[in-house]
Order: structure tokens, then sequence, then C-alpha cells
């Protein structure tokens, strides 16, 4: 019976939703053991009444990739197929004895009907809000035993959970360092054995612990508004639960900053939860919010609340590059009645390029900023018709600093105009430097330890060519800030001697005469090395140390080319790489160009009138 697969002779037929605000529920029906048929029950129901109900979270795709329709339920004598993942979440979430009601998208939604799922997709805020619980269904335990125990790792990883978020709560309610919790020091000793040896340096426990928290279902978009809106939500796992609010208690016990916590602590801490960490910041938003009604509006200005939410959900996937925006709207209420809402209604027969374009154009004006383009990278927009203007919200950022920390062009206001055509965006800025020499990059480049190395050596040979800085300051000095973005790991600009002597150890290993392999081993293993060997890794990604023709050493796109335009733009944070094309220009992105960040090359009395207008296309 476990496997058998339902034989009707009819595939549900929806009918179509009569009320504004209806969606429909599905009673799960009782059964006495696990590999009992699945039956259902649909029925509209409105959201303008009480009515109780709890709803899934779940991915589609089972851990082995597997998003195929090969499952199929019964539902008021047909049919209806879904996924193998979301049929397991009903097996595991059905009662013995009861019947009880649940949303679940796949189901209630009639997939098939775009129009539909325009509708739909507003109501979800509705849909989570109201749930009297949301089961967060991360799937079935893996295969992977503990060679000790002969159980599933996965199984191990619930019970730490448990037991950390137990000794946390303790250190919090003592006023104790938690750095001193026995389950801490076991999660963080490996920590510099974990960045050559990957989990496999982790005991069973704490090995189990980090697949709970990076199972696929941390990586859907759709899951953050759905355990964010939640009243109260429990972590599923094969068999295993959990409250998330214990979720929650270990994610905030690592990454705040302990007193007596080091750089690579922290950054270890930071990326061990970092599939989980824009769940609990969008989760705890959502707590403030609800809270203090005016939260939002003495915190953030306009538009900044969709780009912060954008921004924290960006490694986040959807399957529909649209559902990148549509999938968070469940933040922000109606349209009418809230300001902060700036975002098209869902309409799936919108281009991805008409969309996110859209969307860019009002945080610009809205925000006055362009905080927006940092974000903007030629070199990950792939979707077609993309202006180079127009982040690609479906794609990772090369980010690994905050933009938040500097000032290039001052405190001005971004200067827009329309342009009369929604593929081109008018701004005004400054000319101040030239892209001159970009070393040759590798058509296909492996970011491991040897290629690094390589690159790493590359640059400073180039940046040691240059036998002075416009600022006055030495080239090892200005090296040191450039190749971390002068950011630490906690993303936050550098302080005065922060990484010298790491640095210093750092650029002796890479400048010694040892063969490559020796070289990059050192990098990777010296104590007093790593910390900004990780650092600068991060950075490196996407990048290339280029010099310009006012001598300046810049952190360019991989994209840039010589005789690129350095560009402060009115209302930018950060410089850009800019492109002509004809009589517009393409962002290639963002740089780092060490003695301008600060609006040096912007003065404060800058005239409006005597910028340049950029056309970007």
């Amino acid at each position: 019976m476990d496997d058998e697969i339902l034989s009707s002779p009819t595939e549900y037929n929806y009918a179509p939703l009569q009320g504004l605000h209806s969606v429909r529920l599905l009673t799960l029906h009782p059964a006495a053991s696990y590999g009992t048929p699945i039956h259902i029950s649909l029925r509209e129901v409105s959201l303008d009444v009480s009515v109780e109900f709890a709803a899934l979270s779940y991915t589609w795709t089972t851990e082995g990739g597997d998003c195929s329709l090969s499952k199929q339920v019964e539902c008021d004598g047909a049919i209806i197929k879904i996924t193998a993942n979301c049929e397991a979440a009903l097996r595991r979430i059905r009662q013995v004895e009861k019947s009880f009601d649940f949303w679940i998208d796949a189901i209630c939604i009639n997939q098939s009907d775009d129009d539909e799922k325009s509708l739909q997709v507003p109501q979800m805020r509705q849909i989570y809000k109201k749930a009297l619980w949301v089961a967060l269904w991360i799937g079935e335990a893996s295969c992977t035993l503990d060679e000790e125990t002969s159980r599933p790792i996965n199984d191990l990883g619930m019970e730490f959970l448990d037991k950390f978020a137990i000794e946390l709560q303790g250190s919090k309610d003592s006023g104790q360092n938690p750095r001193d919790g026995t389950l801490y020091q076991e999660v963080v000793k490996e920590r510099i054995a974990f960045w050559g040896h990957g989990v496999a340096a982790f005991s069973p426990s704490v090995r189990g612990l980090w697949e709970i928290l990076h199972r696929p279902w941390w990586t859907r978009l759709w899951a953050v508004q759905e355990v964010s809106l939640a009243q109260s939500a429990v972590l599923l796992c094969g068999s295993q639960s959990v409250t998330f609010d214990k979720v929650e208690m270990i994610i905030d016990g690592l990454v705040r900053n302990h007193p007596g916590k080091s750089d690579d602590e922290h950054e270890f801490c930071a990326n061990f939860v970092c599939s989980t960490f824009c769940h609990f910041v969008m989760r705890d938003f959502v707590k403030r919010t609800q809270l203090q009604s005016d939260y939002t509006s003495r915190n953030v200005g306009p538009g900044q609340k969709a780009l912060m939410i954008l921004d924290n959900t960006r490694n986040l996937c959807a399957t529909d590059p649209r559902d990148k925006i549509y999938g968070i709207q469940g933040f922000f209420g109606d349209p009418q009645s809230d300001p902060e809402n700036i975002f098209p209604a869902p309409d799936y027969r919108k281009t991805v390029a008409d969309v996110y374009g859209d969307v860019a154009r009002k945080i610009i004006i809205k925000t006055k900023t362009l905080d927006v383009l940092s974000t903007c990278y030629s070199c990950v927009a792939t979707e077609p018709d993309l202006p180079s203007w127009a982040p690609s919200w479906n794609h990772t950022p090369l980010e690994y600093y905050s933009v938040a920390g500097f000032k290039a062009a001052n405190d001005s206001y971004a200067v827009y105009e329309e342009s009369g055509d929604d593929q081109t965006l008018k701004l005004k800025g400054k000319r101040v430097d030239v892209v001159k020499h970009v070393p040759e990059f590798p058509d296909t480049l492996e970011y491991n330890r040897l290629e690094c190395t390589r690159l790493w050596r590359q640059w400073t040979d180039l940046a040691f060519f240059l036998q002075s800085y416009p600022t006055g300051e030495s080239i090892t000095d200005v090296l040191l800030h450039t190749l971390c973005w002068d950011n630490n790991a906690a993303w936050k600009r550098l302080a005065p001697g922060e990484y010298r002597k790491k640095f210093e150890t750092w650029l002796k290993i890479l400048q010694s005469s040892n063969p490559l392999e020796e070289v990059a081993k050192d990098l990777y293993e010296d104590e007093m090395a790593f910390s900004y060997t990780h650092r600068a890794e991060f950075l490196l990604w996407g990048r290339c140390l280029s010099t310009t023709v006012n001598l300046h050493l810049a952190l360019v796109p991989i994209s840039a080319s010589a005789d690129d335009q350095i560009v402060v733009l009115s209302g930018g944070k950060l410089p850009f790489v800019l492109r002509a094309t004809g009589s517009t220009f393409k962002i290639i992105g963002p740089c780092y160009v060490h003695g301008i960040m600060d609006g040096e090359a912007f003065p404060r009395e800058e005239a409006v009138e005597d910028l340049e207008w950029f056309t970007l296309s």
C-alpha cells in the first residue's frame, strides 16, 4: 500500500473561485497508517470570515531533485497530481482519528490557471497570518546514518537543535556568555578545519544540525513570508519536529557578537546559519511591526522597506523569476493603504524584464538614492532584455560588504528624469576616472585555493608597479583596504589598524619565493593569515583588480575593460563602471576605488546643473 498510486478515471476539475477574498481549503481525512492512500476534499471559503485551518510550507522538489507530478491524491472522487515531497508532507501531517483543514498552494490553487494564480498570490499574506499554525516541512530524514548509532544524521541534528536552544535560553536567562556553553563550543571548535574539510570536520550531531539548517526548503523564496507571517510555526523533518522559536534561538545565539568572539568565529557562525538568516531577520521584522505600528515609518524611508526585503531575499530561489518580486508581497498591505507597497500587482503575463525594471525605477524614485543599482552586474544579468540598470533579482549578488558605509556621492540625492522609454533610465553624475589596465582573466575559472592564490599574486604585482598613490598612502595600505572592499567580516568599514598584522602576514606569504601550491596551503592554513585570506576570497569572486588613468587601484567587475568610465552618480554610495554604447551607457557594475569612496571626487558643493546626464540602457 505504501507505493500505491490511486487510479481514478478523471482528473479533478477546479471550479472558478467566486468571492474576491475566496480561497480553497483542503480537508485532509484521517488514516490509521502512514501508507494508507491520501483522501482529501476541497471547499471554497472567504478570508473575510473566521475559519480554522493550518498551512503547509514546503518545497515542490525532493532532496534528490525530483519535482515531477509523480504522485496523486484522491479528491472528491477525482485525482490531483502532486509532487513526491508534497505527498510525503501530507502523510506526515495527517492525523489518525480526525480530519483537519489545510491550505497547500499546489492543491488549493489551480496551477494551470495564470489568472487565478495572479489573484491568489495577494491573498497569501492573509492566509499565513490567519492560519492557526504553519507546518514547515523540510523533507524526510536523509539516508546518511551515524556510524555509531545507525540513526539518520538528521534525527541527531533535530535532537541537538532542541538541546542547544535550551542551553542558549539558559545562558540568556542567567546572564552568562553563550560562548561558555558546552554545545556552543561543540559547534564552533572545528571552525578552522571546516573551511578545508567541510562538514566532515563536525561531530555527528553538529553535522546533523548543519544539514537541517541547509535543507533546500531554506532556499525557497516563498518560505520566507510563510514562516515570517505565521502565528505559530513547527519545523518538521521526517518523524521529528521542533518549534520554530527554538530555531530562532539558535540563529540569534550564533550570529550575535558575544564578548570574546573572534573575527574567524564570527564569520564561521554567520556561514553556519547563512541559509536561515533571512527567515530569522524577516520574522523578527514582522514581529516588530506588529508590536509597533509605526516601526517601519520610524526606521526606514519610503521605498527602503521594499529594497531591504529584496536584498534580504536575493539569494533565495523561485522557479518563476517573477516570483522574486511577487513572492515577497505578503510583507506589504494593500497598495491603496500601504505607501510602502510600491510593487506592481502580480501579473504572470508580464515579462521578467518588465517586472524587474518597473520595480528598480520605482525604488529609485521613492528612495531618491541609487542603492538599488549596487547589485547590478553585467556578468550576472542573464534575463532576456533586462536593462543594465535593473538588478537581476533571480541571481546571486556579488556583494560581500555593506553599501551603507560608503558615500561616494556624499549626501546627494538621485537626480532622475523621465526618458520616455521603459528600457532606459536618465540620471545625473560625474566622470571621475577611466579604467586603464585590467589583467587578463581566464574564460573559465574555478575559485579554488590555487587559482585564488594565482590571481592575488598577479594583482599584487600590478599594484606594486605603481610607484605612489594619489592619497599619499602606501601601496601596501591601499591593497589591504581594496582587496577586502574596506569591510571586515561583520560587513563594517575597517577601523584604523584593523587587519594590518593579518594582512602583513598574508602578503609576506603571498610574495615568498615558495612554489604556488605551498603558498596557497600556507595562506589558508596559517592562523594569522587565514582571516584575511577568507575575507579577500569572498570579494575576489566576479571581480578583478585594475589600475586607472588617475593611478588609482580599482576593484572592478570581471566584465570591465580598458577605457570604461568610472562614474559617481548623484545619490550613489558607490562609484560605477559604465561603458558607452552609442548614445547610452551600460552599467558594468559598482567598483571600489580607494580614495574616492567617501566623496573625495564629488564635492558637496557640486552644483546639480554642472553634472552630466547619463542615459542608461
